[in-house]
């Protein structure tokens, strides 16, 4: 039987946000010091939330849409599979 360590944990919430938070910014070709200036957040936070570490607000949720010339649905649908 598989030791419950085998089986890789399914990532966080915040996890996948971040993960499609990455893929659209990849897309348009963008830089994470860039994003993160165009919303008005500190580099290193979003940096944070990319890696799906850090909380975000709503308000900030928006501030990235608007950075990323993307409806806020977006933000929220899973990323891609390769």
């Amino acid at each position: 039987m598989p030791d419950e360590t085998d089986t890789p944990a399914a990532p966080s919430r915040r996890q996948v946000f971040g993960g499609r938070l990455r893929e659209l910014r990849t897309q348009a070709g963008r830089s994470q010091a860039d994003v993160a200036r165009a919303a008005g957040l500190d580099r290193a936070y979003y940096v944070g939330v990319e890696a799906g570490k850090r909380n975000i607000s709503l308000d900030n949720v928006f501030a990235l849409a608007d950075a990323l010339a993307v409806d806020i649905v977006e933000l929220f649908t899973p990323p891609q599979t390769k």
